[in-house]
């Protein structure tokens, strides 16, 4: 295990925001977090990255508690990385290049493996270098995300948190910048938590599962365990299942065929519905 919480609450106003949750993040694994509006998606992402005090329970890295502060509160864990879901809550600098030196900066890194580093995230983004001297704040909606995400990145984070990333972009542009950021996560064997509406998405990247629901853990899973076989469990949270599954499970009503897909991937449905649909002269 590497990042584990057990049975941790959040007060807020006096009331338990997150209650009891216990959940293992594993390194190299796309953890994604679904749940309907105020299931406590954002407050599980805070908590793990630090930025909530906890009011019970444990948060350990590699079976090692976090360091606090003198009153006891969580210190923000600095090899987290933390997109917010509204990028102009995170951008500040003057330019673009300015907000991609800032964190290697204040590392000391010299100016020579900044500059490295800003063409790598860049170039890892699809991001024109023409907007180095631009400020970020009067970019596009979708050039202001990638920036902050760049802005994460460039550190090196061994946990990413990505607050609905693609919120606001196109389908193109969508599928994209997940593809890139799926790359990313597999080249430098990273962890990704994943927090969206987009059940799609979910079932093409994840590798696992948390659903959410009034502040409490509803169940962990393997993507391909929960999407294939424990399809139930996404209705009893107020969940619809991707469109691709809802198209599975049609087509077995229609045929009476019973097919067993390898993954939950998009690509695969669609290989195991083709085939019946040839079988039956479709």
């Amino acid at each position: 295990m590497v990042y584990a919480l057990q049975d941790v609450s959040v007060k807020m106003n006096g009331r338990d925001i997150l209650e009891s949750v216990s959940c293992t993040l594993q390194e190299g694994k796309w953890i994604s977090v679904i749940g309907k509006s105020g299931a406590g998606k954002s407050t599980l992402a805070k908590v793990f990255k630090g930025l909530l005090p906890i009011s019970n329970g444990e948060y350990t890295y590699r079976q090692q508690p976090l360091p606090r502060d003198p009153q006891g509160r969580l210190k923000a864990v600095p090899h987290i990385g933390y997109v917010f879901q509204y990028p102009e809550q995170q951008l500040f600098a003057a330019t673009v290049y300015q907000e991609l030196a800032f964190a290697l900066s204040m590392r000391g890194e010299s100016r020579a493996n900044v500059e490295q580093a800003i063409r790598q995230v860049m170039e890892q983004l699809g991001l024109p270098a023409a907007l180095l001297q631009q400020h970020p704040l009067q970019l596009s909606g979708g050039l202001k995300r990638l920036v902050a995400i760049a802005s994460v990145l460039i550190a090196g984070p061994e946990l990413l948190i990505l607050d609905e990333p693609t919120a606001g972009l196109d389908h193109g542009n969508k599928n994209d910048l997940l593809r890139r950021l799926k790359s990313w996560q597999e080249e430098h064997k990273r962890t990704v938590l994943f927090l969206s509406h987009q059940l799609e998405d979910v079932a093409e990247y994840s590798d696992e599962v948390i659903i959410m629901g009034q502040g409490r853990l509803l169940g962990h899973w393997e993507a391909n365990e929960l999407f294939l076989k424990q399809a139930d469990c996404m209705g009893q949270a107020g969940l619809p299942a991707p469109e691709p599954i809802q198209l599975l499970r049609i087509i077995e009503e229609v045929s009476g065929a019973k097919p067993r897909p390898a993954s939950c991937r998009e690509a695969e449905i669609f290989r195991m519905v083709n085939a019946i649909w040839q079988a039956r002269g479709l």
